[in-house]
């Protein structure tokens, strides 16, 4: 039944970054400020377990950590301005391969699921744009906040926190 709802959210996710990619939204996402605070995300899914962080799976936390290797890698060329197409077109595979593994191998409460979802989503958004666009500030830099939040809502034991702003 998990499996069936993944793919479910799987299919609506890329069906939205579809409609995404085609343009119309694009420039409308460009034009606003991401400078989200707990609340905004709070609002559309981000949630404690009761005032606690949520607890973590093996997986999560190796899924997670190889998505913050990989953007830590990239940074640098980043703010040099110096991301090459085929150097973002490599992190949003990696990833996408990563956020496929989250989905596959993490077996987290559905209150957890939820809340990782919601980065999930900032990830997978942040890696269209990354793909099309390597230097643009809804690219990298979402795909930065969302792993700036993940340790604000799950335990992760020696977390390797993204502090490149």
């Amino acid at each position: 039944m998990m499996k069936t709802l993944h793919r479910f959210l799987i299919a609506l996710l890329c069906s939205f970054f579809i409609f995404f990619n085609s343009g119309t939204l694009l420039a409308e996402t460009n034009a606003i400020d991401h400078q989200h605070s707990h609340e905004d995300h709070a609002s559309s899914g981000l949630s404690l377990d009761h005032g606690n962080k949520w607890k973590t799976d093996a997986p999560l936390r190796l899924g997670m950590q190889s998505i913050n290797d990989a953007v830590m890698k990239a940074a640098p060329a980043y703010h040099n301005e110096m991301l090459t197409k085929k150097d973002a077109n490599k992190l949003s595979r990696q990833i996408n391969d990563q956020v496929n593994y989250l989905i596959e191998n993490c077996k987290l409460e559905p209150g957890a699921d939820a809340t990782l979802h919601v980065l999930i989503g900032d990830f997978l958004t942040g890696a269209v744009t990354l793909s099309n666009e390597p230097l643009s500030p809804q690219g990298l830099p979402h795909i930065v906040k969302a792993l700036q939040l993940y340790p604000d809502y799950f335990e992760h034991e020696r977390w390797n926190k993204m502090t490149e702003e």
